[in-house]
Protein backbone atom coordinates (compact mmCIF):
# COMPACT_ATOMS: atom_id res chain seq x y z
CA UNK A 1 0.00 0.00 0.00
CA UNK A 2 2.91 2.36 0.66
CA UNK A 3 4.15 1.64 -2.86
CA UNK A 4 0.69 2.21 -4.34
CA UNK A 5 0.34 5.63 -2.71
CA UNK A 6 3.45 6.79 -4.56
CA UNK A 7 2.24 5.65 -8.01
CA UNK A 8 1.07 8.61 -10.14
CA UNK A 9 -1.28 6.35 -12.12
CA UNK A 10 -3.18 5.41 -8.98
CA UNK A 11 -3.27 8.95 -7.64
CA UNK A 12 -5.06 10.07 -10.80
CA UNK A 13 -8.07 7.96 -9.88
CA UNK A 14 -11.43 9.70 -9.46
CA UNK A 15 -12.16 8.10 -6.06
CA UNK A 16 -10.07 8.69 -2.96
CA UNK A 17 -10.25 7.71 0.68
CA UNK A 18 -9.57 10.67 2.99
CA UNK A 19 -7.97 10.42 6.46
CA UNK A 20 -7.76 13.12 9.09
CA UNK A 21 -4.73 13.00 11.38
CA UNK A 22 -4.39 15.30 14.36
CA UNK A 23 -0.89 16.63 14.84
CA UNK A 24 0.98 17.39 18.03
CA UNK A 25 -0.83 20.70 18.35
CA UNK A 26 -4.39 21.56 17.42
CA UNK A 27 -3.79 21.44 13.67
CA UNK A 28 -5.13 18.57 11.60
CA UNK A 29 -3.41 17.20 8.53
CA UNK A 30 -5.16 15.24 5.80
CA UNK A 31 -3.90 12.27 3.84
CA UNK A 32 -5.54 10.23 1.11
CA UNK A 33 -5.06 6.98 -0.70
CA UNK A 34 -6.74 5.68 -3.84
CA UNK A 35 -9.86 3.56 -3.59
CA UNK A 36 -9.38 0.23 -5.34
CA UNK A 37 -12.81 -1.29 -5.06
CA UNK A 38 -12.33 -3.24 -8.30
CA UNK A 39 -9.30 -4.57 -10.10
CA UNK A 40 -7.12 -1.79 -11.47
CA UNK A 41 -4.48 -2.20 -14.15
CA UNK A 42 -1.19 -0.30 -13.91
CA UNK A 43 1.73 -0.25 -16.31
CA UNK A 44 4.91 -0.73 -14.30
CA UNK A 45 8.37 0.00 -15.71
CA UNK A 46 11.32 -1.96 -14.37
CA UNK A 47 14.83 -2.16 -15.82
CA UNK A 48 13.66 -0.31 -18.90
CA UNK A 49 10.87 -2.81 -19.62
CA UNK A 50 7.14 -2.16 -19.19
CA UNK A 51 4.81 -4.71 -17.70
CA UNK A 52 1.14 -4.70 -16.79
CA UNK A 53 0.15 -5.54 -13.22
CA UNK A 54 -3.36 -5.95 -11.81
CA UNK A 55 -4.11 -4.82 -8.25
CA UNK A 56 -7.29 -5.63 -6.35
CA UNK A 57 -8.00 -4.00 -3.00
CA UNK A 58 -10.23 -5.99 -0.64
CA UNK A 59 -13.46 -4.52 0.66
CA UNK A 60 -12.89 -1.94 3.38
CA UNK A 61 -15.67 -3.45 5.44
CA UNK A 62 -13.11 -6.14 6.35
CA UNK A 63 -9.74 -5.19 7.79
CA UNK A 64 -8.91 -2.93 4.83
CA UNK A 65 -5.25 -3.95 4.71
CA UNK A 66 -5.21 -6.61 1.97
CA UNK A 67 -4.41 -6.22 -1.66
CA UNK A 68 -3.80 -8.79 -4.41
CA UNK A 69 -1.07 -8.13 -6.98
CA UNK A 70 -1.14 -10.19 -10.20
CA UNK A 71 1.05 -10.18 -13.29
CA UNK A 72 1.99 -12.53 -16.12
CA UNK A 73 5.25 -14.40 -15.99
CA UNK A 74 7.32 -16.79 -13.88
CA UNK A 75 9.86 -14.33 -12.43
CA UNK A 76 8.97 -13.06 -8.94
CA UNK A 77 11.60 -10.31 -9.09
CA UNK A 78 8.94 -7.71 -9.97
CA UNK A 79 6.95 -8.48 -6.83
CA UNK A 80 10.09 -8.45 -4.71
CA UNK A 81 11.09 -5.06 -6.07
CA UNK A 82 7.61 -3.66 -5.32
CA UNK A 83 7.81 -4.90 -1.73
CA UNK A 84 11.32 -3.52 -1.29
CA UNK A 85 10.31 -0.12 -2.65
CA UNK A 86 7.35 -0.09 -0.26
CA UNK A 87 9.61 -0.94 2.70
CA UNK A 88 12.00 1.84 1.74
CA UNK A 89 9.13 4.34 1.56
CA UNK A 90 8.09 3.31 5.05
CA UNK A 91 11.66 3.60 6.34
CA UNK A 92 11.89 7.15 5.01
CA UNK A 93 8.62 8.09 6.68
CA UNK A 94 9.90 6.69 9.99
CA UNK A 95 13.11 8.69 9.72
CA UNK A 96 11.83 11.56 11.86
CA UNK A 97 10.10 9.39 14.41
CA UNK A 98 11.03 6.69 16.86
CA UNK A 99 8.88 3.57 17.22
CA UNK A 100 8.80 2.18 20.77
CA UNK A 101 6.84 -1.05 21.36
CA UNK A 102 6.03 -2.12 24.91
CA UNK A 103 4.60 -5.24 26.52
CA UNK A 104 0.93 -4.81 27.44
CA UNK A 105 -1.35 -6.98 29.55
CA UNK A 106 -4.49 -7.65 27.45
CA UNK A 107 -6.23 -9.52 30.29
CA UNK A 108 -6.90 -13.16 31.04
CA UNK A 109 -8.11 -13.99 27.55
CA UNK A 110 -5.07 -12.78 25.60
CA UNK A 111 -2.40 -12.28 28.28
CA UNK A 112 0.83 -10.40 27.60
CA UNK A 113 1.64 -9.26 24.09
CA UNK A 114 3.34 -6.45 22.22
CA UNK A 115 1.39 -3.20 21.99
CA UNK A 116 2.38 -1.67 18.66
CA UNK A 117 1.74 2.07 18.39
CA UNK A 118 -0.86 2.93 15.78
CA UNK A 119 -0.27 5.46 13.04
CA UNK A 120 -2.75 7.81 14.65
CA UNK A 121 -0.93 7.73 17.98
CA UNK A 122 1.48 10.47 18.92
CA UNK A 123 5.00 9.32 18.09
CA UNK A 124 8.27 10.17 19.74
CA UNK A 125 10.55 12.41 17.69
CA UNK A 126 13.83 10.87 16.71
CA UNK A 127 17.20 12.25 17.73
CA UNK A 128 20.60 12.35 16.06
CA UNK A 129 23.69 10.66 17.43
CA UNK A 130 25.36 14.07 17.76
CA UNK A 131 22.81 14.97 20.46
CA UNK A 132 24.42 12.39 22.78
CA UNK A 133 27.71 13.83 24.03
CA UNK A 134 30.04 11.15 25.40
CA UNK A 135 33.82 11.06 25.93
CA UNK A 136 36.16 10.41 23.03
CA UNK A 137 36.43 6.79 21.94
CA UNK A 138 40.20 6.93 22.38
CA UNK A 139 42.99 9.45 22.16
CA UNK A 140 43.69 8.70 18.49
CA UNK A 141 40.05 8.73 17.32
CA UNK A 142 37.98 11.74 16.33
CA UNK A 143 34.77 9.84 17.17
CA UNK A 144 33.23 9.84 20.60
CA UNK A 145 31.88 6.71 22.28
CA UNK A 146 28.36 7.24 20.93
CA UNK A 147 29.54 7.48 17.33
CA UNK A 148 31.82 4.46 17.80
CA UNK A 149 28.92 2.32 19.06
CA UNK A 150 26.73 3.45 16.17
CA UNK A 151 29.49 2.55 13.72
CA UNK A 152 29.73 -0.91 15.31
CA UNK A 153 25.97 -1.39 14.91
CA UNK A 154 26.10 -0.27 11.26
CA UNK A 155 28.90 -2.73 10.57
CA UNK A 156 26.88 -5.53 12.17
CA UNK A 157 23.78 -4.78 10.09
CA UNK A 158 25.89 -4.85 6.91
CA UNK A 159 27.56 -8.18 7.77
CA UNK A 160 24.70 -10.70 7.64
CA UNK A 161 26.33 -12.69 4.83
CA UNK A 162 29.63 -12.78 6.72
CA UNK A 163 27.92 -14.25 9.80
CA UNK A 164 26.04 -16.81 7.69
CA UNK A 165 29.12 -18.03 5.84
CA UNK A 166 30.94 -18.70 9.11
CA UNK A 167 27.99 -20.23 10.93
CA UNK A 168 27.94 -17.51 13.60
CA UNK A 169 24.51 -16.52 15.00
CA UNK A 170 23.55 -13.19 13.49
CA UNK A 171 23.01 -11.36 16.77
CA UNK A 172 24.84 -8.64 18.67
CA UNK A 173 24.54 -7.65 22.31
CA UNK A 174 25.38 -4.33 23.95
CA UNK A 175 25.69 -3.64 27.69
CA UNK A 176 25.49 -0.03 28.84
CA UNK A 177 26.31 0.34 32.51
CA UNK A 178 27.40 3.00 34.96
CA UNK A 179 26.14 6.07 36.76
CA UNK A 180 22.48 7.10 36.47
CA UNK A 181 21.98 10.08 34.20
CA UNK A 182 25.02 9.32 32.07
CA UNK A 183 23.02 9.00 28.82
CA UNK A 184 22.38 5.27 28.44
CA UNK A 185 18.74 5.56 27.36
CA UNK A 186 19.50 8.60 25.21
CA UNK A 187 22.18 6.68 23.35
CA UNK A 188 19.81 3.80 22.57
CA UNK A 189 17.16 6.20 21.27
CA UNK A 190 19.72 7.94 19.08
CA UNK A 191 21.03 4.64 17.66
CA UNK A 192 17.47 3.50 16.90
CA UNK A 193 16.71 6.81 15.19
CA UNK A 194 19.88 6.78 13.10
CA UNK A 195 19.33 3.15 12.02
CA UNK A 196 15.53 3.58 11.70
CA UNK A 197 14.87 0.55 13.87
CA UNK A 198 11.95 -0.03 16.27
CA UNK A 199 12.71 -0.52 19.97
CA UNK A 200 11.00 -3.40 21.78
CA UNK A 201 11.06 -2.75 25.52
CA UNK A 202 10.84 -5.99 27.49
CA UNK A 203 9.28 -5.82 30.96
CA UNK A 204 9.48 -8.63 33.53
CA UNK A 205 7.36 -6.98 36.22
CA UNK A 206 4.01 -8.57 35.30
CA UNK A 207 2.77 -11.52 37.34
CA UNK A 208 1.81 -13.20 34.04
CA UNK A 209 5.42 -13.28 32.85
CA UNK A 210 6.82 -16.82 32.76
CA UNK A 211 9.12 -18.91 30.59
CA UNK A 212 6.48 -19.72 28.01
CA UNK A 213 5.26 -16.13 27.67
CA UNK A 214 8.81 -14.80 27.36
CA UNK A 215 9.66 -17.25 24.57
CA UNK A 216 6.44 -16.40 22.75
CA UNK A 217 7.06 -12.65 22.97
CA UNK A 218 10.56 -12.92 21.53
CA UNK A 219 9.57 -15.28 18.72
CA UNK A 220 6.26 -13.78 17.61
CA UNK A 221 4.76 -10.34 17.23
CA UNK A 222 7.97 -8.45 16.50
CA UNK A 223 8.64 -6.67 13.23
CA UNK A 224 10.84 -8.27 10.62
CA UNK A 225 14.51 -7.94 11.62
CA UNK A 226 16.55 -5.96 12.18
CA UNK A 227 15.07 -4.72 15.44
CA UNK A 228 16.31 -3.52 18.84
CA UNK A 229 15.39 -5.44 21.99
CA UNK A 230 15.84 -3.35 25.13
CA UNK A 231 16.15 -4.67 28.68
CA UNK A 232 16.34 -1.44 30.66
CA UNK A 233 17.61 -1.38 34.26
CA UNK A 234 18.00 -5.13 33.97
CA UNK A 235 19.30 -5.48 37.54
CA UNK A 236 15.93 -4.23 38.82
CA UNK A 237 13.66 -6.21 36.53
CA UNK A 238 13.67 -9.69 38.00
CA UNK A 239 15.63 -11.72 40.49
CA UNK A 240 16.34 -14.30 37.77
CA UNK A 241 19.04 -12.07 36.28
CA UNK A 242 20.85 -11.47 39.57
CA UNK A 243 24.15 -13.10 40.39
CA UNK A 244 23.55 -16.62 41.67
CA UNK A 245 27.03 -16.82 43.21
CA UNK A 246 26.86 -13.60 45.22
CA UNK A 247 26.79 -14.31 49.00
CA UNK A 248 23.57 -13.35 50.75
CA UNK A 249 23.34 -11.55 54.07
CA UNK A 250 20.25 -13.34 55.35
CA UNK A 251 19.83 -17.09 55.55
CA UNK A 252 16.29 -17.02 54.24
CA UNK A 253 17.10 -14.87 51.19
CA UNK A 254 16.92 -17.85 48.82
CA UNK A 255 13.46 -18.75 50.11
CA UNK A 256 12.31 -15.16 49.80
CA UNK A 257 13.70 -15.03 46.26
CA UNK A 258 11.87 -18.25 45.36
CA UNK A 259 8.59 -16.91 46.73
CA UNK A 260 9.11 -13.70 44.81
CA UNK A 261 9.71 -15.65 41.61
CA UNK A 262 6.48 -17.58 42.10
CA UNK A 263 4.55 -14.40 42.62
CA UNK A 264 6.10 -12.90 39.49
CA UNK A 265 5.40 -15.85 37.26
CA UNK A 266 8.22 -18.41 37.56
CA UNK A 267 10.59 -16.83 35.08
CA UNK A 268 13.89 -18.69 35.17
CA UNK A 269 17.39 -17.63 34.21
CA UNK A 270 17.85 -20.59 31.88
CA UNK A 271 14.78 -19.60 29.87
CA UNK A 272 15.96 -16.00 29.65
CA UNK A 273 19.38 -17.09 28.41
CA UNK A 274 17.89 -19.46 25.82
CA UNK A 275 15.46 -16.80 24.64
CA UNK A 276 18.30 -14.35 24.10
CA UNK A 277 20.94 -16.68 22.70
CA UNK A 278 19.52 -20.19 22.41
CA UNK A 279 18.54 -22.34 19.42
CA UNK A 280 15.12 -20.65 19.19
CA UNK A 281 16.42 -17.09 19.55
CA UNK A 282 15.66 -14.72 16.69
CA UNK A 283 18.41 -13.44 14.41
CA UNK A 284 19.05 -9.97 13.08
CA UNK A 285 18.42 -8.50 16.50
CA UNK A 286 20.42 -5.91 18.43
CA UNK A 287 20.14 -6.54 22.18
CA UNK A 288 20.67 -3.59 24.52
CA UNK A 289 20.84 -4.04 28.28
CA UNK A 290 21.27 -1.14 30.70
CA UNK A 291 22.14 -1.30 34.37
CA UNK A 292 23.56 0.89 37.09
CA UNK A 293 25.17 -2.10 38.82
CA UNK A 294 26.98 -4.46 36.48
CA UNK A 295 28.39 -6.60 39.30
CA UNK A 296 24.87 -7.57 40.40
CA UNK A 297 24.13 -9.41 37.14
CA UNK A 298 24.69 -13.10 36.69
CA UNK A 299 27.93 -13.82 34.76
CA UNK A 300 26.05 -16.12 32.38
CA UNK A 301 24.04 -13.13 31.19
CA UNK A 302 27.21 -11.21 30.32
CA UNK A 303 29.33 -13.88 28.70
CA UNK A 304 30.87 -13.39 25.26
CA UNK A 305 28.34 -14.17 22.55
CA UNK A 306 25.47 -12.68 24.52
CA UNK A 307 27.19 -9.38 25.23
CA UNK A 308 29.68 -8.38 22.54
CA UNK A 309 30.14 -4.69 23.33
CA UNK A 310 30.31 -3.03 26.75
CA UNK A 311 30.27 0.69 27.42
CA UNK A 312 30.74 2.19 30.86
CA UNK A 313 29.15 5.54 31.69
CA UNK A 314 31.11 7.65 34.15
CA UNK A 315 30.71 11.18 35.55
CA UNK A 316 31.19 13.76 32.83
CA UNK A 317 34.79 14.50 31.86
CA UNK A 318 36.07 18.03 31.26
CA UNK A 319 36.34 17.66 27.49
CA UNK A 320 32.88 16.11 27.40
CA UNK A 321 31.40 19.02 29.41
CA UNK A 322 32.99 21.52 27.06
CA UNK A 323 31.48 19.88 23.97
CA UNK A 324 28.09 19.64 25.70
CA UNK A 325 28.20 23.38 26.47
CA UNK A 326 29.16 24.26 22.89
CA UNK A 327 26.43 22.08 21.42
CA UNK A 328 23.79 23.36 23.81
CA UNK A 329 24.41 26.98 22.78
CA UNK A 330 25.16 26.37 19.09
CA UNK A 331 22.01 28.30 18.10
CA UNK A 332 23.25 31.20 20.21
CA UNK A 333 26.52 31.33 18.26
CA UNK A 334 24.66 31.37 14.93
CA UNK A 335 22.30 34.09 16.18
CA UNK A 336 25.34 36.23 16.96
CA UNK A 337 26.83 35.63 13.50
CA UNK A 338 29.52 33.32 14.81
CA UNK A 339 30.77 30.61 12.52
CA UNK A 340 29.96 27.28 14.25
CA UNK A 341 32.91 25.70 12.45
CA UNK A 342 35.22 28.28 14.04
CA UNK A 343 33.47 28.66 17.36
CA UNK A 344 36.29 26.71 19.05
CA UNK A 345 38.37 29.95 18.84
CA UNK A 346 35.48 32.28 19.56
CA UNK A 347 33.67 33.83 22.47
CA UNK A 348 31.46 30.81 23.11
CA UNK A 349 34.55 28.63 23.49
CA UNK A 350 35.90 30.95 26.18
CA UNK A 351 32.63 30.73 28.10
CA UNK A 352 32.72 26.95 27.88
CA UNK A 353 36.28 26.87 29.21
CA UNK A 354 35.37 29.10 32.17
CA UNK A 355 32.37 26.88 32.88
CA UNK A 356 34.52 23.74 32.85
CA UNK A 357 37.21 25.38 34.97
CA UNK A 358 34.75 26.28 37.72
CA UNK A 359 33.47 22.71 37.83
CA UNK A 360 37.00 21.31 37.92
CA UNK A 361 37.93 23.58 40.83
CA UNK A 362 34.90 22.39 42.80
CA UNK A 363 35.90 18.75 42.39
CA UNK A 364 32.25 17.66 42.01
CA UNK A 365 31.46 14.52 40.05
CA UNK A 366 28.50 15.43 37.86
CA UNK A 367 26.71 13.56 35.10
CA UNK A 368 25.61 15.00 31.77
CA UNK A 369 22.01 14.96 33.07
CA UNK A 370 23.05 17.16 36.01
CA UNK A 371 24.80 19.64 33.75
CA UNK A 372 21.99 19.65 31.19
CA UNK A 373 19.46 20.49 33.91
CA UNK A 374 21.55 23.53 34.83
CA UNK A 375 21.83 24.62 31.19
CA UNK A 376 18.11 24.07 30.52
CA UNK A 377 17.19 26.73 33.08
CA UNK A 378 19.49 29.16 31.26
CA UNK A 379 19.01 27.99 27.70
CA UNK A 380 18.93 31.53 26.27
CA UNK A 381 21.98 32.86 28.07
CA UNK A 382 25.38 31.14 28.17
CA UNK A 383 26.59 34.06 30.30
CA UNK A 384 24.11 33.16 33.04
CA UNK A 385 25.12 29.52 32.83
CA UNK A 386 28.70 30.52 33.63
CA UNK A 387 27.88 33.19 36.20
CA UNK A 388 25.48 30.95 38.12
CA UNK A 389 27.56 27.77 37.98
CA UNK A 390 27.95 27.96 41.77
CA UNK A 391 24.26 27.01 42.07
CA UNK A 392 25.03 23.79 40.21
CA UNK A 393 27.97 23.10 42.52
CA UNK A 394 25.94 23.82 45.67
CA UNK A 395 23.11 21.55 44.51
CA UNK A 396 25.50 18.60 44.76
CA UNK A 397 27.37 19.69 47.86
CA UNK A 398 26.81 16.30 49.49
CA UNK A 399 28.20 14.38 46.52
CA UNK A 400 31.75 12.98 46.69
CA UNK A 401 34.42 15.17 45.16
CA UNK A 402 37.06 14.08 42.72
CA UNK A 403 40.65 14.15 44.01
CA UNK A 404 42.54 17.19 42.80
CA UNK A 405 45.91 16.66 41.12
CA UNK A 406 48.84 17.61 43.33
CA UNK A 407 50.97 20.51 42.20
CA UNK A 408 54.71 20.15 42.35
CA UNK A 409 56.66 22.43 44.63
CA UNK A 410 58.11 24.55 41.82
CA UNK A 411 54.66 25.29 40.47
CA UNK A 412 53.34 26.13 43.94
CA UNK A 413 56.22 28.56 44.63
CA UNK A 414 55.79 30.19 41.25
CA UNK A 415 52.10 30.65 41.93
Amino acid sequence: MAWLRERPEVNDTAKLWLYARRGEGKSTSYEYEPELSVTSRIRCTRNGRSQWIWITRDDRDSDGKKATVSFLGRDKALLESILEEGREIQRQKREKFLTVVQVYDFGKEHGLNWLHPQDKDRKQPGRSISSVVLPRHNAQSSMDQAEALLEDAREFLASEAWYTERGIPYRRGYLLYGVPGGGKSSLIMAVASELRLPIYVMSFSSERMNDEVLSSLLQYGMHDPPTILLLEDVDMLHSAVLNRHKPTEESDSDQESEKRNKRRGRLTLSCLLNALDGPTATTGRLLFMTTNNRDALDPALLRSGRIDYELEFKPAASEQICRLFLRFYSDFSRANHMDPAKQGNGELKLKAERFVQRLEESGRKLTTADIQRHLMKRKKSPERAVQEVQELIDAFADEPTAPRPEKDKNTAQAA
